[in-house]
């Protein structure tokens, strides 16, 4: 997911819903700099793994936040990531269809977006060829 990112032009904030160990918000904050990050984790031990780590590898651009992920506000965001499960995506799609501006891009680890048209499905080499789903928002008509 850090090589798609990297293909992207992103115009606005990263923000990972669900960011669990920090696998990503890491890396994405040490390749975009120049990028506001948001980790978003509710689960208190990832959410104190994150804090642990942070003190470790200082990201001044890394936010890690410990919210619900239906109440952070996406509108800012120019990249949303996530790997949740798909009742998750469900009760995102209409946080997505309500906040997000239009060209934000959306990336989702293994489940897609219910109803949404993906612009790239990528997959991974990993043993279970695990999907990656891209969507360029455009505003319902």
């Amino acid at each position: 997911m850090i090589a798609l990112a990297a293909s992207l032009d992103i115009n606005g904030d990263i923000v990972e819903l669900g960011a669990g160990w920090g696998t990503l918000a890491f890396p994405l904050a040490k390749g975009f700099p120049h990028i506001r990050v948001t980790a978003v984790e509710i689960s208190p031990v990832p959410f104190l793994f994150l804090q642990l780590r942070a003190l470790v590898q200082k990201r001044a651009n890394l936010e890690i936040v410990r919210r619900d992920i239906l109440s952070v506000s996406l509108a800012r965001a120019g990249l949303v990531t996530c790997y949740l499960y798909p009742d998750a995506m469900k009760k995102l799609k209409p946080k997505f269809e309500n906040e997000l501006q239009p060209g934000t891009v959306v990336v989702s680890n293994t489940f897609a977006v219910p109803g949404w048209e993906p612009s790239r499905v990528g997959e991974l080499e990993d043993l279970y060829r695990t999907r990656i789903y891209e969507y360029r928002f455009s505003p319902p008509s």
